[in-house]
């Protein structure tokens, strides 16, 4: 086999392969992960006291969506400032906390051990991390009052907090 013929080889595999990864299990074509300026995703999920969750409760309302793991280092440091956020400016937004694929069994210890306050909602089959195109953790989706995306942010930075509320802000005129 020459070289030339191996690159296509590769090539061809590498595009079968990332196919096979964005197609769902199911058998339907891949939807695409939401954009800002398209609608929010609906989902309902349990919190950590069982109760039904969907998004379609805060209809009306700014909402931060924070999807976080209790593994992942860099949620560790943006849960913090997410509260930090949401304390000083309570009737602003709402924050809903969605753990993708933690069992409630991990989750409850590490939320009262860490004393994280904001709603905590369990994502166990991660179908809403996908639905919310969540490749990385942490990442924050604002949705405004109409159910349109607005900002979503992945990762941590330093000065996150100020450019979240700076998004917040924006959404309340």
């Amino acid at each position: 086999m020459t070289n030339k013929a191996i690159i296509s080889l590769i090539l061809v595999l590498a595009v079968v392969g990332l196919l096979l990864i964005r197609c769902p299990r199911d058998g339907s074509a891949p939807t695409g992960n939401p954009a800002v300026g398209q609608h929010a995703p609906r989902f309902q999920l349990k919190d950590l006291q069982g109760n039904d969750v969907s998004l379609d409760q805060y209809k009306g309302k700014i909402v931060m969506l924070d999807f976080w793991a209790t593994w992942c280092g860099p949620c560790r440091i943006t849960m913090p400032l997410l509260e930090q956020l949401q304390h000083e400016h309570p009737d602003d937004f709402t924050l809903l906390a969605i753990n993708v694929g933690d069992s409630p069994e991990l989750v409850m210890p590490y939320v009262q051990q860490h004393r994280i306050l904001a709603r905590v909602l369990l994502d166990v089959e991660q179908k809403v991390g996908a639905a919310y195109g969540t490749e990385s953790i942490p990442m924050q989706v604002l949705i405004d009052q109409k159910g349109i995306i607005r900002h979503i942010q992945v990762g941590y930075y330093e000065s996150m907090k100020d450019d979240l509320w700076a998004e917040i802000a924006k959404l309340q005129n």
